[in-house]
């Protein structure tokens, strides 16, 4: 679908003879097509990535802090969970065994935590380098009792990348896009 998305979105871009209003349009359009084709996938298929990636952030009030400033961020959307050091840079990341769902983060002992997946019913103990140390399986309505991390921060993202902190930014501009083409008359079969 991704691959659909942005082969329509360069066709159009590509098929421009000349330049006016409708050309402009489209082009708007085709890169307005092509960032949201990306972002909201990309959340997707980011399950795909390795764990020197990291997915952009941007603010969780979900987030663990340990003693020497280590901070544990999840990152629903992906479903992933993000490592950064006392002056948050990134470390390492990794997509939990969340089944694509909900899941909330605890404090564990020592350096480890714990990653409780809605979708899974389960409990997952990790350690800091994304190693599953021990499983459990959760109590039928558990999971919404668990009182997850509750810490604030401000993962610093660059402002081009805060698009793709949620699925929702990238769906709205590929809509803004599929707009423009209906005005132009691409979006409806018509030709430029």
């Amino acid at each position: 679908m991704l691959l659909v998305w942005i082969v329509q979105a360069l066709r159009i871009l590509l098929s421009q003879k000349r330049f006016t209003w409708k050309a402009g349009l489209n082009m708007i359009a085709s890169c307005c097509l092509i960032v949201g084709a990306v972002g909201f996938f990309g959340t997707f298929l980011s399950m795909k990535l390795p764990n020197s990636f990291e997915w952009p952030v941007g603010q969780t009030d979900a987030a663990i802090i340990l003693d020497e400033g280590t901070t544990i961020v999840p990152h629903e959307p992906s479903g992933r969970v993000q490592i950064y050091n006392d002056q948050l840079i990134f470390q390492r990341g990794w997509v939990v065994n969340g089944g694509g769902g909900p899941f909330k983060l605890t404090q564990g002992s020592d350096r480890n935590f714990y990653v409780h997946a809605s979708r899974t019913d389960r409990t997952y103990l990790y350690d800091l380098n994304g190693n599953v140390l021990s499983t459990e399986n959760l109590k039928s309505g558990q999971y919404s009792k668990i009182s997850a991390a509750s810490n604030r921060v401000e993962v610093p993202t660059p402002f081009y990348l805060k698009l793709f902190t949620s699925p929702i930014g990238p769906w709205l501009v590929a809509a803004f896009g599929m707009f423009l083409l209906f005005l132009t008359g691409e979006g409806r079969g018509k030709k430029a």
